[in-house]
Parts: C-alpha cells; structure tokens; sequence
C-alpha cells in the first residue's frame, strides 16, 4: 500500500504540474525569511514567515483537491483551496493550541518542583507534542477527501492512524527516507560550494568554534555569495521535498482510507429532556 501510494504520487507529479504549486510557494517563503533574517530585519523577517504560514492550508487544501480530482490545472487547484482553507487553518489551529496547552501543563508542575529546564529537559517536554503530529498528520487529507468539519477531521486524523498501525508507520518510515534521499544530496551540494571558506573551521576545534561562532560570524565566514547559493539550493530542497511528500501524504491517505473506510456515526435520537439514547 505504500509503496503503491508512493509510485502514484510520482505519477500525478510528472502529469500534473499544478501538484508543485505547494513546493515552489514553500521553497520561495523559507528563501524570503531566510534571507530577510540573515540581513537583520529579524521582526520583519518573523512576521514574514508567521503570515506565509497561514496561507499554508490554502495550498495544502488546493494539493490534494487536485489529487482528489477535481480538475488537474491551476485553476482545480485555486477552487479547492478556497473550498477547504477555513477549514484546515481552523483544524491547524486547535491541534496547535492543544500541543502548546499541554507543553505548557507539563512544564508548570516541572518549574514548580524546582527541576532546571536544560536542554535534555526542553527536548523531553516538547517531545510531548509528537503524538499530537503522529495521530493529527493526515487531518487535512481528511478534510478535502472526505469532507470533514474542523475538530471532525482530527478525529477522523486520530482514527485512520490508530486503525492502520503499521501502515502508517511504514507512510513515515518511507517519509523519512526520502526526505533524507532528497534533502541529503543538497545539503552536500552546498557543503561543497562553501567548503574553501570553511575550511578553517574543519581544521580547527569544531566543538570550541560552534560554541562560540554567532550566526552572523557564520555568515560573514561564507560571504554574500555563500549565502545567496545556499537559498538557491535550499530553494530547490524544499521545492522537491514538500511537493513529493505531500502528494505521497495524500495518495495514501485516499488508498488506505478506500480499503479501510471510518466507522460509522452511532444512529441514536434524543428524548423530550434531551438525552441520547443509541439504537
């Protein structure tokens, strides 16, 4: 099922140009905030990037709207994101508040207690929000291929994971390998293109210089041009990473929840006094 679901995805990217629509609009936002906080409008650069964000499900809903079938141009793509967007953003939202919510449940009784918060400490209570992305991933393919209300497509999201283990866990196995076969080769692309200007850092104690090089002290190391080639590098990393792995995410959403289809809502009625009685 994955990989049948990741070869389909592979397909519908080489005949449906639409599908990296999502990449290039990621790859241009993380090139635009990059470069906008590597040349110190730091709050410019955070309001950039927290805005582009949030136009985020309107290209998430417009992808698999594509994929779904409802037309294979541009103009399929933009109709589907506006069809679904309120409806992902607003899912997004909670699934965010309910993982700050319970960082910030957890964290209190810890400073209560007296317990430092170094970094093996943050790690382990962000560690809490894992679930919260493992059970919630597939909330907005739930939106847009079976139509699902905010808070129903979370529980709709937590359903088909819990009900497909181990497929799932093979979807994020596979995930995790390409994003290292695809991310991998342009981080190394860029390591090469630098490397004659960081190459006192190799020869020298990498520990003590990462301790205490800034990240302007870095960026000054590799220059202008060390910095506008790894935009364009990450630019294409991100392009190809996102639109593969989304059109993957809803590929095998769409096959598996086809074999594997939602438990049906209970029949039930409520009373004069308002109680539910299930038949």
């Amino acid at each position: 099922m994955v990989t049948e679901s990741l070869r389909e995805a592979l397909g519908r990217l080489a005949d449906t140009p639409a599908l990296w629509v999502t990449g290039l609009y990621l790859g241009a936002l993380f090139v635009i905030d990059l470069a906008l906080q590597v040349g110190g409008s730091t709050v410019l650069g955070a309001r950039v990037g927290f805005l582009g964000l949030c136009a985020v499900p309107f290209f998430l809903g417009g992808s698999s709207g594509v994929i779904r079938g409802e037309e294979k141009g541009v103009r399929g793509f933009i109709a589907a994101g506006r069809k679904y967007y309120f409806r992902i953003l607003l899912a997004g939202g909670v699934i965010i508040a309910a993982a700050f919510l319970t960082v910030l449940l957890v964290s209190i009784p810890v400073s209560i207690i007296g317990v430092p918060f170094t970094e093996a400490m943050t790690l382990s209570i962000a560690g809490v929000t894992v679930p919260f992305v493992l059970f919630t991933f597939f909330f907005d393919t739930a939106v847009v291929f079976e139509d699902r209300k905010t808070l129903d497509s979370i529980r709709r999201s937590v359903e088909f994971v819990a009900r497909n283990p181990g497929k799932v866990i093979g979807f994020f196995l596979v995930s995790l390998g390409i994003s290292l076969a695809v991310l991998f080769p342009f981080f190394i692309l860029w390591f090469v293109t630098i490397a004659d200007r960081i190459e006192p850092i190799v020869e020298a104690n990498q520990t003590l210089v990462f301790q205490n090089m800034t990240a302007t002290q870095f960026v000054t190391l590799i220059g202008d041009s060390g910095v506008w080639t790894g935009l364009a590098i990450g630019f294409f990393a991100i392009m190809t990473w996102i639109t593969l792995i989304t059109a993957f995410k809803a590929c095998f959403f769409r096959r598996v929840s086809a074999g594997s289809p939602a438990a049906p809502a209970p029949q039930g009625e409520f009373d004069e006094k308002g109680r539910w009685y299930r038949y």
